[in-house]
């Protein structure tokens, strides 16, 4: 369309100049001893703006020739730089369709711009990382912290190391690339699974609270983390009695009852031959909730009070009455204080409710403390049946 308006004002300028020249009467001459020319006015105006017109023209010719090598050039580097673009697109397709041994290759030998040459060599290391290939990806690792991508190689490096189970050369990449990133999310989540594999718990503390703070964690995810880090820290502190306390002291009252939790605490307690602080731990954390694990650790404490402990047993045989395993316990804690009777009373009903080899151990025992050893023996047979079956 704009080729024909332009032909349609051509044509119309040059009737124009046609019909003003037939009805001009004026006329040029031009004069250079000893020639003289004389030209119509409207010839004389078409000659002038032809030669202007020619002199752009050659003008521009001239600074064409002059310039090609640079365009060329300048050509060159676009088709190159289009190759390039294209290839570092299909490593990137390789590698979101798992074409791992594509990406790998094309990724790892891609040349172009500092800014992607950087993160190609982290994508084709992880590319190798999924192949398996050690040598290739370290050779990419090395090559991506020269280009300017050390952040994203170190946090590739402690990604792989965690996956290999070396969580002391983690901590290494963490720690480089906590220089770069004090405060990346991904890189604290990295730290705390390291610090978790090499039993640093009073680290992993520091890092719960840190990705508490910036909400990073689920909150499921975080609750089982700093159950495990409490429960984790009162086996170490078992040593120590001061710190032992001091460090039950400053745990939250809601994860004081948790059954992971109780159920470390009363072993390190029990550990330093506080039975009662044990026991009031198990029998708050039972209150809460009821776990078999913890009545078993309430029947091999040995409190001050065993009276105590048996009337308790027997509030919450109320509420379990055929839980086997408070059963075991009571039949325990009634032998401990020589109660034969009840204690063989509790030992049947539990075997009666769910038969188990420890149940069938203690009843032989107590067959042997009175005197039948054929009944122990019947007992000792059906408890090596069921480890048998297991």
């Amino acid at each position: 369309m704009r080729w024909l308006i332009s032909l349609i004002i051509v044509v119309v300028l040059a009737v124009a100049l046609a019909m003003a020249g037939r009805y001009d009467p004026g006329y040029v001459v031009l004069v250079y001893p000893p020639w003289r020319m004389e030209i119509s006015f409207i010839s004389f105006v078409l000659a002038l703006v032809g030669l202007v017109v020619g002199g752009v023209v050659l003008l521009r010719l001239a600074m064409l020739t002059l310039n090609l090598p640079s365009i060329v050039r300048e050509q060159r580097e676009r088709r190159a730089a289009k190759r390039r673009d294209e290839n570092f697109v299909g490593g990137l397709k390789a590698y979101t369709e798992y074409r791992h041994q594509d990406a790998e290759q094309s990724l790892g030998q891609w040349q172009g711009d500092e800014l992607r040459l950087g993160l190609a060599r982290v994508l084709a290391a992880r590319a190798a990382q999924e192949m398996r290939a050690v040598p290739q990806r370290e050779r990419h690792l090395q090559a991506a912290t020269e280009h300017g991508a050390e952040l994203a190689a170190q946090l590739f490096e402690a990604e792989a190391r965690l996956e290999a189970k070396d969580a002391a050369a983690a901590l290494v990449a963490i720690n480089r690339a906590k220089e770069i990133a004090p405060q990346h999310t991904t890189l604290l989540r990295l730290e705390l699974k390291a610090r978790q594999m090499t039993g640093q718990w009073d680290e992993v503390d520091r890092l719960l609270d840190a990705l508490m703070r910036g909400n990073a964690l689920e909150p499921g995810i975080a609750v089982q983390n700093r159950r495990m880090a409490y429960a984790e820290n009162l086996k170490r502190r078992a040593e120590d009695d001061r710190g032992l306390l001091e460090y039950w002291k400053k745990i939250p009252a809601d994860f004081k009852v948790d059954p992971w939790v109780a159920r470390a605490a009363a072993r390190a307690f029990m550990q330093r031959g506080g039975h009662d602080t044990a026991l009031d731990v198990l029998e708050a954390a039972l209150s809460r909730e009821w776990h078999e694990d913890l009545v078993v650790l309430y029947g091999e404490a040995r409190g001050s009070s065993p009276t105590r402990q048996i009337e308790q047993a027997e509030k919450w045989l109320r509420a379990q009455p055929r839980d086997a395993q408070l059963l075991l316990t009571l039949a325990q804690l009634c032998s401990v204080q020589q109660l034969w009777g009840k204690a063989q009373s509790y030992l049947e009903a539990s075997l009666a409710i769910a038969p188990s080899a420890e149940g069938h151990i203690r009843m032989a025992e107590l067959k042997t403390q009175s005197g039948q050893p054929g009944e122990a023996c019947k007992h000792y047979q059906r408890a090596l049946a069921l480890c048998r079956a297991i």
